[in-house]
């Protein structure tokens, strides 16, 4: 059986294989692939269940408990506090991301080299891993019948403005603009990890153990042999059955948050103490516009745009619509005053602003054996956020928005143009701004050196032969972009490298 859950495990069970990966998402489904086609014999874990394309549907209720971990009742600690959400399903984040595909900009990427030291992390050292992702998940541009009017009235917010824009390629093939990708793609359109690259592993005898939360690493003289942890009950959420994999290598992709929790508890990461450091999180402000036309946002794909005139400046700006109960939990109102803007949700546009990280917080483990987020805005980033929310509602204001809801605790509307100007003078204070992030990255960083890095250039813990990392903790740098092609490239980069290892050992 390739998929197994809670009730196929036995009390105390072990498994073999040649390599276990922890984790389903954009890192362990393109490492697993990679190695499942190389003959590898590959076994995932994965803390969450396997909910296939069928069972998928626009019910908030039903649909973030069985996907987002905790719910997505997740926040990052700091100057302001940012919730954040992180996938919890075979397939991880690339379930509920909006499937945007976009390599890292140049710039980024000769940092990575000049950084590292290592041409292979630069510009054209990573062009064909870049590359094979794109090919393996489909990622091009929407088809024009299914793109919506949201996405519409931002492009032509950026021609009026003057500012240039790009047209999103995504990780989709026949997209038909359902709007859900924040909760499963319906149709199976999305080319997530869950129908492209576990099936690809599944396809050469690939194994996925579901609902099971691994605590430790099995080490022995040395060297990492294996992971334990411990199956769920998907009814009584008790950990009730242990599961052991012994394996010639392990690979930890659980994302930049629960990487550096598990590695953490075996106090790895000594020779640079970077594990749990350099964390990054691209936040993202909401810019809520109501026009006076019907604008029906939730008909056509969630994001077909990106304004790109400020990216220089570390500031990007995008359509991105939500469910109707996801967007009434972020309002600023309550009551009547709620209710009378939820009225209007068909002549809404969702927008936001994003802003590339100058600052990094840290991950570390709380005496509870919870992750313990910190992130603090920077006053560099905080400017940068209340520059581009001014810009963005502004431009909106120029196409004839008749209200902008602002995210700001002491200001919560704009009724025109001249209420944005208010901006400078009230928002002194970092914690009166709300944020939100979806790209996690950056916490057991790659290197050419241990003094600096977590992991070595082929993803490998300096002090743990025999572990790899192959998720967005290997970022050197924040990239300023949906990091999603980029975690991919990586991944696929250490499943090579780990076969060269191999052969070589």
């Amino acid at each position: 059986m390739t998929i197994l859950a809670h009730e196929d495990y036995e009390a105390d069970q072990t498994f073999e294989t040649d390599v276990v990966i922890v984790g389903t998402g954009a890192g362990g489904g393109a490492a697993g692939a990679t190695l499942a086609e190389a003959g590898y014999r590959v076994m995932f874990i994965e803390e969450g269940g396997y909910h296939p394309t069928s069972s998928f549907s626009a019910y908030t209720t039903e649909s973030v408990p069985r996907l987002y971990r905790d719910a997505s009742a997740t926040m990052i600690v700091g100057r302001a506090p940012i919730p954040y959400v992180e996938g919890r399903c075979v397939g991880g984040s690339t379930v509920i991301n909006g499937g945007m595909a976009y390599r890292p900009p140049e710039r980024v990427l000769a940092d990575w080299e000049r950084i590292t030291g290592s041409a292979e992390l630069g510009v054209e050292g990573l062009d064909a891993a870049f590359s094979e992702v794109e090919r393996r998940i489909s990622a091009n541009f929407q088809s024009e019948l299914s793109i919506g009017e949201d996405s519409r009235i931002m492009e032509a917010g950026a021609k009026k403005m003057g500012w240039h824009y790009t047209t999103n390629r995504r990780n989709q093939s026949a997209c038909v603009g359902a709007n859900n990708c924040s909760l499963g793609c319906p149709t199976g359109a999305k080319q997530s990890t869950l129908v492209t690259y576990l099936p690809r592993a599944f396809e050469r005898g690939a194994v996925c153990l579901t609902e099971v939360r691994v605590e430790k690493l099995l080490i022995e003289g040395g060297r990492a042999v294996g992971v334990v942890g411990r199956a769920i009950n998907p009814r009584t959420r008790r950990a009730d059955r242990t599961v052991r994999v012994r394996a010639r290598a392990v690979i930890i992709a659980c994302g930049a948050v629960q990487t550096p929790l598990l590695l953490a508890r075996h106090g790895l990461g000594k020779p640079s103490g970077q594990l749990g450091k350099n964390f990054l999180c691209h936040p993202n402000a909401k810019v809520l516009a109501v026009y006076p036309q019907k604008v029906d946002g939730w008909k056509g794909v969630s994001q077909n745009t990106q304004i790109r005139e400020f990216h220089e400046d570390g500031i990007l700006m995008a359509e991105n619509f939500v469910a109707p109960g996801v967007l009434a939990a972020y309002l600023p109102f309550h009551g009547e005053r709620a209710w009378e803007l939820m009225s209007r949700y068909e002549n809404m546009v969702l927008s936001g602003v994003l802003v590339e990280d100058s600052s990094s917080g840290s991950v570390s483990r709380t005496l509870l054996g919870m992750p313990l987020v910190r992130y603090e805005l920077t006053a560099l980033d905080h400017q940068r956020f209340k520059r581009g929310v001014k810009l963005l509602a502004q431009m909106h204001f120029e196409l004839g928005a008749e209200r902008v809801i602002l995210p700001f605790t002491n200001q919560h509307e704009a009724l025109g143009p001249d209420d944005l100007e208010r901006i400078d003078t009230l928002q002194t204070d970092v914690n009166t701004l709300e944020l939100f992030t979806v790209h996690l990255m950056g916490t057991a960083r790659m290197g050419a050196r241990r003094e600096g890095s977590v992991v070595n250039l082929n993803g490998e813990l300096w002090d743990l032969p025999g572990c790899y990392v192959a998720d967005a903790s290997l970022f050197p740098t924040a990239i300023g972009v949906n990091p999603q092609v980029t975690i991919m490239a990586l991944a696929t980069r250490v499943a090579e490298r780990l076969q060269l290892h191999a052969k070589a050992a």
